[in-house]
């Protein structure tokens, strides 16, 4: 089955971008399977996996991101990478609309994910790619 796919593209810090990288690596992960598993948590159980983060805690998760990168001597504070990735249009499409009930973009779904990674080292999802729920 051949399903149409989307192109979407995040600006995020490039030491929080590097920090989940290595992380993900030691998982046998990447960042396009983390960030579509993401969609497709949320298509499919029309919830945010994770409490919207504070100020202060995205904060928090920068501050652990470039600490992260100058022990892996990969630091460039304040810079911003771009990350584009290919995922699934009908899983974004829903998983949009379920953002739109936290008053959240994407975009910045996407940058929350990746500082909860950050601050708690964890998977912040159960991690299984499904067809989306009807």
């Amino acid at each position: 089955m051949n399903h149409i796919k989307r192109i979407i593209s995040v600006t995020l810090n490039s030491d929080l971008v590097s920090t989940v990288k290595h992380c993900l690596a030691k998982i046998g992960l990447n960042q396009g399977t983390f960030i579509s598993g993401f969609i497709h948590f949320i298509a499919n159980n029309k919830i945010l996996p994770f409490k919207k983060l504070t100020r202060t805690e995205e904060e928090t998760a920068c501050k652990i991101s470039t600490i992260r990168a100058l022990e892996n001597n990969e630091c460039e504070f304040e810079k911003k990478k771009t990350i584009q990735k290919s995922i699934n249009e009908e899983a974004f499409i829903v998983a949009k609309q379920v953002l739109q009930d936290y008053k959240l973009t994407v975009s910045h779904a996407i940058r929350m994910l990746y500082e909860t990674f950050v601050i708690t080292g964890k998977m912040p999802y159960q991690f299984e790619l499904l067809p989306i729920a009807e």
